[in-house]
């Protein structure tokens, strides 16, 4: 535990200056642009941080311990309500307004309205939906193409998601809106509409305003049409159309468009990004590489896993691990205080921004050795605390969709591996991107091979060296 006697109050937290004439909204401003150089920036200070020394602003927490101290706490510490501020009854507003961005007892009604749908004997019986969706992709893989799996997982999960959460079966409407929602969250994760949330002309927030219209009208008619059909499906939205709360209460439809969009939104880009992060390791690593498909086939025969199967297969458990403990989608995540609170010895005031790291945490060495490197075997001894290993964040307000998620890539895992094997060209640059979530900037080319089982590691180049240590 990181402890300071009671009373102790240190005279100002470690941190990086400011600049010179733009003092905190400076380093704001850098931070944001690259999350990943200044994360490992601050993190070299300690554990607690100051975004720039003196203030207390934007606090930064490095340590199983205050991540504990915060997600732990919604009451005192709640999910930052990013566009509170901005234009009020607009689409934005609406299609932010979900699990992820309320608070307090709306929080707790509508996550429990909504966890019979993510219970884990309803997210079993999406298995045979699954591995159609699965089995329809890789029909149309070839040997020999070089295809952006980027875009491959992206799309396979979209279609998935749409099925299972919302009953839609028709892959170009699917796509459209996939597409649409896509292009939402890389408009809402910019930099430039957090630096500038101004609804003019020329600015990029107006055109986040604009697609956010399309986006909430998309969600609606969707609503609208499931409403119609009488919402008689097991899918997600016809049970949210259904739920009620203790008082009898139902969902409004502004609710229903909030929670259906950030379902929407989170239940296919993180999946995507780490199911993409986990296909690059393997191909950098072949020794895990093949005795991963050497599990697969042993276990499987060539056919799809069974519910039960997927409890004995281990290394696949393992792949996955720590495939997102080193390479987490969500690199960092933001609180704010209600009330003021003391941590680390030091005392802060109500409507600090605090920030909890997936990324630093998975790399502190006292908890991951060699934390740098992909070791799936780590996972044979390592046995983390509850907060130190937080792929899906932890406490309370944990990713309601992590049991779907992780159901989705063992399956994919387990029924591509098998059958293909991927491999970078020799000399392709992979440079991470964040963007609210972590991807490979401009995708991530892999030419398709049959199994043959021939597992090399090609040379690649760009920043990812600096994340993974590939030798």
């Amino acid at each position: 535990m990181i402890a300071t006697p009671p009373g102790t109050h240190m005279a100002e937290l470690p941190g990086p200056r400011t600049t010179p004439l733009l003092g905190v909204t400076g380093n704001y401003i850098r931070f944001v642009a690259d999350q990943l150089t200044w994360l490992e920036k601050l993190s070299s200070y300690g554990p607690l941080v100051a975004l720039s020394r003196g203030s207390t602003q934007h606090l930064f927490l490095f340590h199983p311990d205050y991540n504990m101290q915060v997600l732990s706490n919604p009451a005192l510490f709640r999910s930052l309500e990013l566009w509170r501020t901005g234009p009020e009854g607009s689409s934005l507003r609406r299609l932010w307004t979900g699990l992820v961005s309320i608070n307090g007892e709306v929080h707790r009604q509508h996550r429990r309205m909504m966890m019979p749908s993510f219970h884990k004997k309803k997210v079993e019986s999406y298995r045979d939906a699954m591995v159609a969706r699965i089995g329809q992709m890789l029909s149309r893989w070839k040997p020999g193409e070089v295809r952006d799996v980027f875009l491959e997982m992206r799309q396979m999960t979209l279609l998935i998601v749409t099925q299972v959460l919302f009953g839609l079966e028709d892959d170009q409407e699917t796509l459209r809106m996939g597409m649409l929602m896509a292009q939402w969250l890389e408009r809402y994760a910019s930099p430039a509409v957090h630096l500038m949330p101004w609804d003019k002309p020329g600015l990029p927030f107006r055109r986040l305003l604009r697609i956010s219209e399309r986006g909430e009208a998309a969600i609606r008619g969707l609503i609208d049409r499931k409403r119609a059909q009488g919402a008689d499906g097991d899918d997600v939205l016809s049970m949210l159309l259904h739920a009620r709360d203790e008082e009898g209460g139902s969902m409004s439809d502004a609710e229903l468009v909030g929670q259906t969009n950030i379902l929407f939104v989170a239940g296919h880009e993180t999946t995507t990004n780490a199911l993409t992060w986990t296909l690059f390791l393997l191909d950098q690593h072949p020794e895990v590489h093949a005795a991963l498909v050497e599990e697969l086939e042993g276990e499987l025969k060539g056919a799809p896993p069974t519910l039960e199967q997927l409890e004995r297969l281990p290394l696949l458990d393992r792949v996955l691990k720590e495939s997102l403990r080193l390479l987490p989608p969500v690199p960092a995540a933001f609180r704010a205080s209600t009330a003021p609170f003391e941590m680390g010895g030091h005392r802060f005031e109500a409507e600090t921004h605090l920030y909890y790291s997936p990324y630093i945490t998975h790399r502190l060495p006292d908890l991951y050795p060699e934390p740098k490197r992909f070791l799936p075997d780590r996972w044979l001894k390592t046995e983390p605390t509850v907060y130190g290993y937080i792929p899906f964040s932890n406490g309370p307000r944990r990713c309601i969709g992590a049991t779907l998620a992780l159901l989705e890539m063992k399956l994919l895992l387990s029924m591509l591996l098998p059958r293909f094997r991927l491999s970078l060209p020799p000399g392709t640059r992979v440079d991470p991107l964040v963007r609210a979530t972590m991807r490979p900037k401009g995708g991530l080319p892999m030419r398709i091979h049959t199994q043959d089982k021939h597992f090399e590691r090609p040379e690649v180049r760009g920043r990812i060296r600096d994340l993974v240590a590939l030798s």
